[in-house]
């Protein structure tokens, strides 16, 4: 017994082509997205994706061999057609995988770049503190050193500022390796601090300010929505209804053309839309919950 080839949405655009927005736009012109996504809520994306590949597939391979009186029965639904049905079917499938992976994934991230922030800060807050008092003992008292010290060390009230207190102290730093007074030159040569050791704690502020640029960047990444999925759900099932209702009708008249398979969808054409997406984007007939 032959095994039934096994299509995906993804490879079935790879070979059919790329469609837009527009041309799905003028195929269903006369729907409003309020109705698209009202109707998309009522079936999962993955259950709607395997059914809509099964036929898609079929068709699209069959397509080449029907006659000239085969493809007048089936009216508009050809290779071109299919191409644009194709297309909505995986948008609606990388939206559902999108908004999956942001719900989850997103949090994710969001945790991993605030730990790293933390981590970071944490690192630079003791950073600072050694700074300061290493520079205050290079200063040798004096309060222009020690007062320009103190205000650059006052910065480091959160994770951004922190990355300023660290590098306004590396620049009083390198004004101190800079004097050329010889109570200043006496204390450099007893003290460990270099252009280098400056250098790096700046540095380390520069990675701490972009930790804390790229966790804030994930608190405002725009997710995929549901109403998203929902709407290329909506315009996908619109268009199979089409499609499967051509295809029946052009079997009346000529039987060898291929029988649409809906058995994944046997409820949806039986009642004409009565499930509910669950969480996970499954349906669920109605009165399951």
């Amino acid at each position: 017994m032959p095994q039934e080839p096994l299509y995906t949405l993804e490879s079935l655009v790879t070979s059919l082509g790329p469609a837009t927005e527009a041309e799905a736009r003028v195929l269903l012109e006369g729907l409003s997205d309020v109705e698209l996504v009202e109707k998309g809520a009522d079936i999962g994306t993955p259950r709607l994706v395997k059914e809509l590949a099964r036929n898609y597939g079929a068709c699209a391979d069959w397509l080449p061999s029907a006659t000239a009186e085969q493809l007048a029965l089936l009216g508009f639904v050809d290779t071109d057609w299919l191409r644009i049905a194709v297309w909505c079917g995986r948008q609606a499938e990388t939206l559902h995988e999108q908004h999956r992976a942001g719900t989850s994934q997103g949090a994710g991230g969001k945790q991993v770049r605030e730990a790293t922030a933390a981590e970071l800060e944490t690192k630079a807050r003791a950073a600072v503190s050694r700074l300061r008092t290493a520079l205050r003992q290079l200063s040798g008292g004096l309060v222009a050193w020690t007062t320009k010290i103190d205000v650059a060390a006052s910065r480091a009230v959160s994770g951004s500022h922190t990355a300023d207190a660290l590098t306004a102290l590396s620049d009083v730093g390198d004004e101190m390796l800079n004097d050329s007074s010889p109570g200043m030159v006496a204390r450099r040569a007893k003290s460990k601090l270099t252009a280098q050791s400056f250098a790096d704690h700046r540095a380390l502020a520069g990675s701490l300010a972009q930790a804390v640029k790229d966790a804030a960047a994930v608190k405002s990444a725009a997710p995929v929505l549901q109403s998203d999925v929902d709407l290329w759900d909506g315009v996908a099932i619109t268009l199979c209804e089409q499609f499967v209702e051509a295809a029946e009708a052009a079997r009346e008249e000529d039987p060898r053309i291929p029988a649409p398979s809906i058995i994944g969808l046997r409820s949806w054409f039986r009642r004409g839309g009565g499930h509910k997406k669950s969480e996970d984007g499954k349906t669920a007939p109605e009165g399951t919950g």
